[in-house]
């Protein structure tokens, strides 16, 4: 044992002869492997490679045309364009109904025109008698229908258009009455003399009656021969 430990101690101090004094070393059995280090960092980029050689020509290859996507949703109205040209004219429509021969004699008319002559101031809620037929020098069938005391008796079925013109001073008040019923009442003042006018249109059957009245204080003109009072009535259409 101690002839070996000789030995080694002999190439030991040999070898320290030979390198010096940097190594200093043991003879044993060899360790473990150790624990493996961490990598090291990245090396630097290489040059740059030459140019390839250009690639095979290849046509491109088409594929499938793929099934048609949902519609979008509707765009925004455009600007109004410009008016086109006129188009030709139509073709010519069917011929219409022959209209019916037209008659005078069966024409229904109804009609009056009348004034007031009377001198006397008519009573308040009393029908106004016009007396007088405007067109008395015409002949019977072109004066219209008669009054009775005022009153316009409907003998046409139809839709009439009245009006009436009065004369007063101060103050009028006037009211068109159909069947006793007042249709339509107005009342007018003035300082001095005055003309006051209204109009009115009323559907009517066979019997009614229509007739103008005066209500609450009516100061009407009587005096003078100049002035007239008028009431006028006529048919626009008749009714079944």
């Amino acid at each position: 044992m101690a002839s070996r430990w000789l030995c080694c101690s002999t190439a030991v101090a040999l070898l320290v002869a030979h390198v010096g004094p940097a190594v200093t070393q043991s003879c044993g059995p060899p360790g473990i492997p150790g624990i493996p280090g961490t990598h090291g960092l990245n090396g630097l980029d290489g040059l740059k490679g030459e140019k390839g050689d250009p690639g095979d020509e290849v046509q491109p290859v088409r594929g499938l045309k793929g099934m048609q996507g949902l519609s979008g949703p509707p765009g925004r109205p455009g600007l109004k364009g410009d008016m086109g040209l006129p188009g030709p004219p139509g073709n010519p429509g069917q011929p219409g109904e022959k209209g019916r021969p037209f008659s005078p004699s069966d024409q229904r008319q109804s009609f009056f025109s009348h004034k007031r002559m009377i001198s006397q101031v008519p009573e308040v809620d009393t029908d106004i008698n016009f007396d007088r037929v405007i067109l008395s020098d015409l002949d019977r069938q072109f004066q219209g229908e008669s009054l009775t005391n005022g009153s316009f008796t409907c003998v046409v079925n139809g839709v009439y258009f009245f009006s009436y013109h009065i004369s007063a001073k101060s103050k009028v008040c006037l009211k068109l009455v159909k069947n006793g019923n007042s249709h339509m009442s107005l009342c007018d003042t003035s300082e001095g003399y005055l003309v006051t006018s209204g109009s009115a249109v009323l559907q009517l059957e066979v019997g009614d009656t229509v007739s103008m009245q005066t209500y609450g204080f009516s100061n009407l003109v009587t005096s003078y021969s100049s002035t007239n009072h008028i009431f006028t009535g006529f048919l626009i259409f008749p009714t079944t």
